[in-house]
């Protein structure tokens, strides 16, 4: 009997154990939060040609988190990144959400290529996930509002709203030519602009679609080039693409008005170009000019923040001027935790997203979300290169979002 009863004091103590740890690992039911900890996952390309734009975010996710964990946590919990490599390829992509989800028992995603949305998104909304600030998402996917999807930038079709805007504006560019990614964020960006120039004095002259890993854009220049614009716009892909064309342009010897989009008006796509090939080029962006150590006076001190917190974790960062750019949209989700409140659940972080009403965002923008909108920055600014570096040459552009 006092081996039984010892037994029995031992089992209990084990079942005990056993449910209190239970508890711990889903607080209240919610997936990926605890006590002590909230789980939040990530997939993107982390390796291959573009696998630093991955790798990066992912070393900015992990230094605004280091930063609040060092300080405790958001009441009291520390935040936790599990990261996956996608590569370039979207099933992979879908294999690494389900992982997360279904294995990991992630509380919400951050981050994630535009061509994942539409394989991924219904599988994450039927998990109820929240999915925060996808980069580049197509017009459709983010209009009408998709409850667990949040973009913090504009859509390729409203950062294109920005450029109309502004040409009309010039009256000097009346026949335009793009060059535009393969994609469905260059798609619909491209349905956005014929919709937004129909009823003006400026016409679209020609269009190509380009792959995202394309080695030359001969075939695409030499056909716009036929039509004789007075302006090509680049859009719906990544840097390396856009220097492709650029390059191409010049090699030919074409003289005609260059204007990029808003994800590749940056440091990296000036690193690519020679300074000839870059000077003058025309860019629509979304706030306040990338961070970049040579030129920390034209950022904001948001910026200059982030730059140094990514520093003190990751000394050997690289690209940082992006880096920024996700670290402080990562302090914006960090704000929507702590207006969530101690009891958290993904209902209580979503209508915390939506609660943002001109939240500045450290870039020199303001996001917007409401329960009919989910694309926090609608607008931007223009900017030139001159020096090899992008000079605001415009006022902030204002553009009215479908909700």
């Amino acid at each position: 009997m006092k081996k039984f009863f010892v037994f029995l004091v031992f089992f209990l103590v084990f079942i005990s154990t056993f449910v209190f740890a239970s508890s711990q690992t889903e607080a209240k039911g919610v997936p990926g939060v605890t006590d002590t900890e909230i789980l939040i996952g990530f997939t993107m390309p982390m390796s291959g040609p573009i696998g630093f734009i991955g790798s990066g975010t992912a070393d900015a996710v992990n230094a605004c988190f280091q930063k609040y964990n060092d300080m405790g946590g958001i009441y009291g919990r520390k935040l936790k990144l599990i990261t996956y490599d996608s590569g370039m390829d979207a099933a992979q992509a879908l294999a690494n959400y389900r992982k997360l989800v279904l294995e990991d028992k992630v509380f919400a995603v951050l981050f994630g290529f535009s061509f994942f949305i539409r394989p991924a998104y219904p599988f994450l909304a039927e998990q109820g996930v929240p999915w925060l600030f996808p980069m580049a998402p197509p017009n459709d996917a983010m209009f009408p509002a998709q409850k667990y999807l949040f973009s913090l930038f504009p859509t390729t079709a409203t950062q294109l709203k920005t450029t109309v805007k502004w040409l009309i504006n010039q009256d000097k560019y009346h026949r335009v030519a793009a060059i535009y990614g393969d994609s469905a964020s260059g798609k619909t960006g491209l349905e956005g602009l014929k919709k937004d120039l129909s009823g003006t004095n400026i016409k679209i002259v020609a269009a190509e679609a380009i792959k995202g890993d394309a080695a030359s854009a001969a075939v695409q220049v030499a056909k716009i080039r036929k039509e004789n614009p007075d302006i090509v716009l680049l859009f719906g892909y990544t840097m390396q693409p856009a220097a492709t064309c650029i390059k191409e342009i010049k090699k030919v010897g074409w003289d005609v008005q260059i204007m990029v989009n808003m994800p590749i008006t940056n440091e990296v796509l000036l690193r690519l170009l020679t300074e000839e090939e870059a000077d003058g080029l025309l860019g629509a962006y979304w706030g306040a000019i990338q961070y970049t150590e040579d030129r920390p006076e034209d950022s904001t001190p948001e910026m200059r923040a982030a730059a140094e917190t990514i520093l003190k974790y990751y000394p050997k960062s690289t690209n940082l001027g992006g880096l920024v750019e996700h670290y402080l949209s990562v302090e914006l989700f960090i704000e929507a935790l702590k207006r969530a409140g101690k009891d958290l659940t993904r209902e209580k972080l979503i209508d915390a997203m939506e609660s943002f009403k001109d939240y500045p965002t450290g870039k020199g923008s303001y996001a917007t979300f409401s329960p009919t909108r989910r694309e926090g920055i609608s607008g931007g600014i223009i900017t030139q290169v001159k020096d090899n570096w992008w000079v605001q040459i415009s006022d902030w552009i204002n553009v009215d979002l479908d909700e």
